[in-house]
């Protein structure tokens, strides 16, 4: 599993987990909402913010349905097509939403839908691509995008694992080495038993040599924190400024608060991963010391008696003999008086 960078950031497994706070859409096609977007993901120290960029036209049919999710959020009575438009951004506005990320210290990234969208942030050198899981078999696109020789981070929703094997070897066949491929379930949100957090396992097994990542669509943060126990390098997650807000993700997304408790708290999990080696930390040392336990003395003691499970037992604090070899004192002599409650050492019997 090699390491890949990302405008200086490095995403491998001894790097801290990549985070991506997704806007996608929830600007609603307002500047000043996805600007206020951008500062709440700098405030909560994500490594970049992801939009959505697209060419209404090149992308649907006007006659395209809408999604279940999508009409439960918004108003029913207007078309995809006009959603969509909606939410379109254009060129300058996307020159500005870049230079105001880099302003902030965040990455810019964002997810095209179409070939004129690659084009679009190319020109905007952007210095990762994301491919949605419903581009994950577009070939056409695909190829496109590995032109560019850049980092390809790519969601798996709505595929079983023949076309997740068919679409890497797609990148990989078009040279691009520099993969991090994403566990995803396409439902917003997603339940949790729609989640399949094991299948990171099965490409840790069969993609060994590819860094995996998680594109968490349910509700809450438990998800990406079990993606992140399971070795995920990156993880990105919906955010909005208002779940009640008219949009087709915004009841799916995290709210300001939340985003700030999504990154803490993955950042609590990976400090607690720590080491793959057991052993007592320096602090657990020293509490040793007091909550383990020694054998002792029981009664006064005189030169010459035996010892047996009467006149010696075990206590706290740990600073004596180890009672691992309690069995091995039973029978022995004594060679000096010692007092009630007091250590005994292996120098104390004959």
């Amino acid at each position: 599993m090699k390491e890949i960078s990302i405008t200086g950031k490095k995403i491998g497994k001894n790097c801290p987990i990549f985070l991506i706070a997704e806007a996608g859409v929830n600007h609603n096609g307002s500047m000043i909402i996805a600007k206020k977007l951008i500062d709440i993901a700098g405030e909560a120290k994500v490594d970049a913010v992801k939009f959505q960029t697209f060419k209404t036209e090149d992308l649907i049919l006007k006659s395209t349905p809408k999604a279940s999710y999508q009409k439960k959020d918004v108003n029913d009575k207007e078309d995809f097509f006009e959603m969509i438009k909606r939410y379109e951004l254009t060129k300058n506005q996307f020159e500005d939403i870049r230079d105001y990320c880099i302003k902030k210290d965040l990455i810019f990234l964002s997810t095209p839908f179409d070939e004129s969208s690659v084009n679009l942030l190319e020109e905007l050198k952007v210095p990762a691509y994301k491919v949605g899981s419903g581009d994950m078999n577009n070939f056409p696109l695909l190829k496109l995008i590995c032109l560019k020789k850049k980092p390809i981070l790519l969601s798996t929703g709505m595929a079983n694992f023949e076309e997740v094997a068919a679409s890497v070897n797609f990148l990989k066949s078009n040279g691009i080495e520099e993969i991090v491929l994403f566990q995803c379930t396409t439902n917003y949100p997603a339940d949790y038993e729609e989640i399949n957090l094991n299948v990171i396992d099965t490409f840790k097994k069969e993609f060994p040599e590819i860094l995996l990542g998680f594109s968490d669509h349910a509700i809450g943060i438990e998800t990406s924190i079990g993606a992140a126990a399971k070795g995920v390098r990156v993880i990105e997650k919906h955010f909005t400024l208002d779940k009640e807000m008219i949009g087709p993700d915004h009841k799916a997304s995290l709210n300001p608060n939340e985003l700030k408790n999504w990154v803490q708290s993955i950042r609590n999990l990976e400090k607690s991963l720590g080491s793959f080696k057991k052993k007592p930390t320096k602090k657990e040392l020293e509490i040793a010391k007091i909550v383990r336990k020694s054998i002792v003395t029981l009664k006064n003691i005189k030169r010459g008696d035996v010892l047996n499970g009467e006149n010696i037992g075990i206590k706290r604090p740990g600073i004596g003999t180890s009672p691992v070899d309690f069995e091995k004192f039973i029978g022995k002599k004594i060679n000096r008086d010692v007092r009630i409650d007091s250590f005994i050492y292996w120098e104390d019997i004959e």
